[in-house]
């Protein structure tokens, strides 16, 4: 989690409260395994998007205390590559 991709989640994040569902769109990077072994730390890997996604929106909670604020929070996910 670098600033290159915390700063984005947390700017859509506060931009999505107060708005309806689905106005702000995070476009998020889908890596294969092989590629989410490389980039993400600590060996973190993700079976599905949905998982990712799930982990995403926990993070924003837990770390950055939006849970609520950022349910509007649209995710969605594009085949990136490392």
């Amino acid at each position: 989690m670098t600033g290159t991709a915390v700063n984005p989640l947390l700017r859509a994040a506060y931009l999505s409260r107060g708005r309806p569902p689905g106005r702000v769109t995070l476009v998020v990077p889908w890596l294969d395994a092989d590629d989410q072994k490389v980039v993400y730390p600590h060996g973190k890997t993700f079976a599905t998007p949905e998982d990712q996604e799930r982990y995403i929106r926990e993070w924003l909670s837990q770390r950055a205390g939006l849970g609520p604020e950022a349910k509007n929070l649209r995710l969605q996910f594009y085949t990136g590559r490392y």
